[in-house]
């Protein structure tokens, strides 16, 4: 089963779901605009639906007209703000319009679901402006796969980078927005995965990060040197981190960014860092999927067909791999874990039941001050990585229960309303803290009304790059009074 809809209504949901967490007073199924003083309603449910404006009596209101709503009630927006709006739900049609048939592998299949995006962003399918023409043939939503290009000569390595001398893989997208010729590849074919410029080659058992000169949501995804150079002494770290959680938690598997290669003369555009395949940290027996592709629904879902109490064993199970790893990266270690939707795969075994919680791209993770000699060393490349505790506090909150725990949560609601997922939940954080010393950050957090969630609406109207934080209160489903 597939939560898809028409684009006309993605782009209204994530419009209102914008709204409602960021801007306006949600009371008795409407939603008040603090500044214009606008009512707005909307179809509850998951995600809201269908918005009406009251202007003396409740009427329809189109998607392009709620974003000009939006401007209007936050006043001088981003240049291109609703070009970018415009833009994605362009491309949202056009591939509904290009889907294909799902593959019939389930990892794929749960890799390329996201038709609609980030639901919390106001433009999350915008892909530059440019034609689907130039794009389609590279998008993960109509399951593509592809060939490689490949360029020869002298190239620049730093990590551990299992390719073969003198051959750089090139994306071809990212080719043709540099101007450059494409080449075949001897590399085989790969497939994108729910980010569109990282691409998995199942003949190696790898992933490759490229660069992609194009804005998709708030950034311009291309490689920075910073971070480049970061991915070597980070995996120095991590790798004995990764090894000690997976001990205590068996099961628990991280695929690292080895390293990358990139050519002298376009450091940044040229640059691929090759990540860990999944199949050497998938368990036998275990199917991997991807968190965010079993909240948004494909065919193969295995939250489709279970009753209400399979249902909420499944939820159980599934926190009960994915929780415990992520709180003690950050209260054992000192790492804050990306782990969001789109950077966590789950496995299942054979009945459809998680098993194992695989995390991916450390390059969002951060460090907290224990880690201050590594911090230092690398000063002056990138002053994002480190944070307070408080800061790399708030910002995992955010991650793991409003972006992830919410969502799956949200997914099983849908299905089966009523059961009470967030007792299970609650029970998994519990037993960590009893397990574990009882951090006091947790027992806060298990007593607090509410939870940080990022204002992605907010954040573009400051003009803010992606790495930016800025987050608004979220009643947190774990509090009980």
């Amino acid at each position: 089963m597939e939560a898809i809809t028409d684009p006309d209504g993605i782009t209204a949901t994530a419009l209102l779901n914008c709204l409602r967490r960021e801007v306006g007073e949600w009371a008795g199924g409407t939603l008040r605009l603090p500044r214009s003083g606008t009512l707005l309603r909307a179809r509850e449910g998951r995600w809201l639906s269908d918005p009406e404006v009251f202007t003396g009596s409740w009427q329809p209101l189109a998607w392009h007209e709620l974003a000009v709503l939006i401007s209007k009630e936050l006043g001088d927006p981003p240049v291109g703000f609703l070009d970018e709006i415009a833009g994605s739900r362009s491309a949202i049609a056009a591939v509904l319009d290009a889907r294909t048939a799902p593959p019939a592998d389930l990892y794929q299949r749960s890799e390329q679901a996201l038709v609609a995006g980030h639901r919390y962003h106001p433009a999350p399918k915008g892909r530059g402006g440019l034609p689907p023409s130039e794009w389609l043939p590279y998008s993960p939503e109509v399951h593509a796969s592809f060939p490689l290009a490949q360029l020869e000569g002298a190239f620049v390595d730093d990590g551990e980078v299992p390719l073969p001398e003198g051959v750089l893989p090139a994306h071809p997208w990212q080719l043709s927005l540099l101007g450059m010729e494409s080449s075949s590849s001897g590399l085989g074919e790969v497939w994108p995965t729910s980010s569109v410029r990282t691409v998995y080659d199942p003949a190696a058992d790898l992933f490759y990060k490229f660069s992609l000169d194009v804005q998709i949501t708030n950034d311009v995804r291309r490689l920075w040197a910073h971070d480049l150079r970061w991915i070597p002494p980070l995996a120095r770290l991590l790798r004995p981190v990764f090894a000690d959680i997976s001990s205590v938690f068996p099961g628990a598997a991280f695929l690292i960014d080895r390293g990358y290669r990139t050519s002298p003369a376009s450091f940044e555009g040229l640059a691929v860092v090759v990540r860990d395949g999944v199949r050497q940290h998938v368990l036998p027996g275990v199917t991997p999927l991807l968190a965010a592709g079993i909240s948004e629904g494909f065919d193969g879902n295995p939250l489709d067909g279970l009753d209400s109490d399979g249902a909420l064993r499944w939820f159980r199970q599934y926190v009960s791999v994915v929780v415990p790893p992520v709180l003690h990266a950050f209260f054992a270690h000192g790492v804050v874990m990306e782990c969001h939707l789109q950077n966590v795969l789950v496995g299942v075994d054979g009945a459809g039941l998680p098993v194992q919680a695989i995390f991916r791209d450390p390059e969002g993770m951060r460090l907290l001050p224990r880690h201050s000699a590594l911090l230092s060393s690398m000063d002056g490349l990138d002053g994002s990585r480190g944070v307070s505790e408080a800061k790399g506090w708030e910002r995992l909150q955010y991650c793991l229960i409003v972006n992830h725990l919410i969502e799956i949560a949200g997914a099983v609601l849908a299905r089966h309303p009523g059961v009470d997922v967030w007792g299970e939940a609650r029970d998994v954080f519990v037993a960590y803290a009893r397990d574990h010393g009882s951090p006091p950050l947790l027992s806060a957090l298990l007593s607090a009304p509410f939870v940080p969630a990022k204002a992605n609406l907010l954040l573009r109207w400051t003009r803010a790059e992606g790495a930016a934080s800025r987050y608004v209160d979220c009643p947190n489903p774990l509090y009980r009074n």
